[in-house]
């Protein structure tokens, strides 16, 4: 027992946290993994270690999706509407929060006979959503959720030939499994609690 607990805490403490320069990358967890020490710990303890990827469903379509990945819980949707950036002339689509991210990992721990004190990791494009999704899942009571802080694709180069390209670092370039095959048992609708309200209702 106190190997698997040793082999579980470990990765969390090769991450330096002092790396993370934005305050907003800090989670009341304080636990953080990069790519590879994420792969590491589920693959060490893949039953008890819970893998989430918070990306919306378009991502993880056109992109892919880590083979060890247990499911994928939107923390943000698509949407239709457009915004402006704050600076320069480019914008994007706005992503609205999911209202029921929490309800549906609670949905994946039940599927899953894990509980709120189980090992979470949470995974997102490049870092930037994982912590904020963590703080969600730190009011409703978890208690160990690790942010992994490089994220799918990783962040974009700074400089350099391939500036603005995501080649830095993230599940993807470090060359851990993924594929754009998705198993069916792993995506939202599984977990989305409207939908199994609407279920159950219906039996």
């Amino acid at each position: 027992m106190a190997i698997i607990l040793l082999t579980i805490s470990l990765p969390a403490l090769a991450y330096d946290k002092s790396r993370l320069t934005e305050k907003w990358q800090h989670t009341p967890f304080d636990l953080y993994l990069d790519a590879q020490e994420a792969y590491d710990m589920k693959r060490a303890n893949p039953e008890e270690v819970l893998l989430l990827d918070v990306r919306n469903q378009a991502e993880v379509h056109y992109t892919g999706i880590p083979d060890t990945v247990d499911a994928n819980i939107p923390y943000r949707f698509d949407s239709t509407e457009w915004k402006m950036k704050k600076k320069g002339t480019f914008g994007t689509f706005k992503k609205p929060k999911n209202p029921n991210f929490t309800a549906a990992v609670e949905n994946v721990l039940k599927a899953r006979n894990l509980t709120k004190d189980s090992p979470v990791i949470i995974m997102c494009s490049a870092g930037t959503r994982a912590p904020f999704a963590a703080k969600l899942l730190h009011k409703a009571g978890f208690s160990k959720v690790y942010t992994q802080v490089e994220g799918f694709e990783g962040p974009r180069a700074k400089e350099g030939p391939d500036k603005g390209k995501r080649v830095v670092k993230g599940w993807k370039v470090r060359g851990l499994p993924w594929s754009y095959d998705l198993l069916p048992e792993k995506m939202y609708f599984n977990f989305d609690p409207e939908k199994i309200d609407s279920d159950s209702e219906k039996k």
